[in-house]
């Protein structure tokens, strides 16, 4: 194995002998591997260790675990504990987690030197391009794991990410390595667990070998992304946004691709682009739908004649996407969770929709509303426009920009703080709700 992961920092231009770096060793198998694998080609490792404190004594005694290997191979040792369950508003508690530990990395890095290791390895590969296709992704989900990355202050390295999960357990088993199981491991409500448990014995099962295939499909689609990247730069570099901050796309040029969704993701990245809209956007390009009007991030997006043209037309009024892949989410004044139909309370708050998720469809989008707006509210029977409705609600002037609206692939389901659309509350029978919340303004009604 040493060989080969030799070979692997080689080709991947990774640390070379007698550099010093961090090293993330939760204390785990994969993370004293690599320490040891580390030492075994001379590097100077500076043991950095994360408590989540999410395990109780089970945290207390990892922590204690890592030191206590550092003290005894004479290396320097660093911890932070962190409050994640502080953290997770309005995030799941594993990203929540994930966010504070690159935190602190960072500050690592900056500290110096601007190198941190991870036992990330080939499995682990697999399932995280597995678990981005289950939740769909963009050309960043296609990737995966990267050998090499980069965050604020310095570089990740993973050096373990040519070697799967059974030869890091043989290494172990060979060179007497200690370490400490995570029973959260084995935990089904995971779904990374479920796919590692679950999945890839079964899809063995099924077709022996699949792993190897999976493995090296990996690795061959996180090329292939690198290169479409590097192609959809060269692509779009004459692509740039007027004096005005207006982008303006030919009709042509998409129209012609034999890639249209790469150049979109490219050009519209920063706006977190869903791939529903995408499709959308594409379909509208191809139908000639001249006027159709898309909102993404804090952009307007307008097909014109010969342009699809990108402004930002919302006023410093941003528009969100609510991903229904997640539990959770949170932005701007926005948060959002799944829940079921008891969770229903017994008096509404009107800045808070409860959504039978059955009856919505992605894109979901928050976004402030414009003119010619419509949308059916319980009750009425009937369609009515967004502005008549405010109106009704005797919404001050300046604060009618404010507004906003949540549409369920292009049709509003919720006029924010006022309506709810027909046929899409939440009962208590429901078994998936969606509860969306908008922080009040002070002094709004919006």
């Amino acid at each position: 194995m040493l060989a080969e992961v030799r070979r692997f920092m080689r080709r991947e231009a990774m640390l070379s002998s007698n550099v010093p770096t961090w090293v993330a060793v939760s204390g785990g198998v994969d993370s004293m591997v690599l320490l040891h694998v580390l030492r075994e080609f001379g590097h100077d490792c500076i043991v950095a260790h994360v408590d989540h404190g999410l395990r109780g004594a089970a945290s207390d005694g990892d922590r204690q675990f890592v030191e206590e290997q550092a003290t005894r191979l004479g290396l320097p040792f660093r911890s932070v504990r962190v409050d994640v369950k502080a953290a997770a508003d309005g995030i799941s508690v594993q990203m929540a987690a994930r966010e504070l530990r690159y935190d602190w990395f960072s500050e690592l890095l900056f500290e110096g030197p601007a190198r941190l290791a991870m036992g990330h390895h080939r499995d682990d590969a697999t399932e995280t391009l597995l678990l981005n296709l289950l939740r769909g992704t963009g050309t960043n989900g296609w990737a995966g794991i990267q050998p090499v990355a980069s965050i604020p202050g310095g570089l990740i390295y993973r050096p373990l990410l040519c070697v799967g999960r059974e030869e890091i357990m043989a290494y172990a088993r060979a060179n007497d390595i200690l370490f400490r199981e995570d029973a959260s491991n084995a935990d089904p409500k995971y779904l990374r667990n479920r796919v590692r448990n679950e999945l890839l014995p079964f899809l063995e099962e099924l077709r022996p070998g699949s792993r190897t295939a999976l493995a090296r499909a990996t690795d061959r689609l996180r090329e292939m992304t690198i290169a479409a990247g590097r192609w959809t730069e060269q692509a779009t570099a004459r692509l740039v946004p007027d004096e005005e901050g207006v982008l303006r796309i030919p009709i042509e040029l998409l129209r012609t691709s034999a890639t249209p969704h790469l150049l979109l993701h490219r050009l519209l990245r920063d706006q977190g682009p869903h791939p529903d809209m995408i499709e959308q956007l594409i379909d509208a390009v191809h139908n000639g739908s001249t006027g159709a009007i898309f909102h993404m991030g804090n952009c307007r997006i307008t097909v014109d004649r010969d342009h699809v043209v990108v402004d930002h037309a919302t006023d410093g009024f941003p528009s969100f996407t609510i991903n229904l892949a997640d539990e959770n989410g949170a932005a701007g004044p926005f948060r959002w969770e799944k829940c079921d139909g008891s969770a229903l309370p017994k008096a509404f708050d009107p800045h808070t929709a409860w959504l039978d998720l059955a009856k919505l469809k992605e894109p979901l989008v928050l976004r402030p509303w414009e003119e010619g707006d419509r949308m059916r509210p319980h009750g009425l029977g009937g369609s009515k426009l967004v502005s008549d409705l405010l109106i009704d609600a005797k919404v001050p002037r300046n604060e009618k920009a404010g507004t906003y609206v949540l549409e369920s692939d292009a049709t509003i389901v919720w006029l924010v703080g006022h309506r709810i659309a027909e046929g899409v509350s939440a009962k208590g029978t429901s078994t998936s709700v969606l509860r969306v919340v908008r922080e009040p303004r002070t002094g709004s009604r919006g």
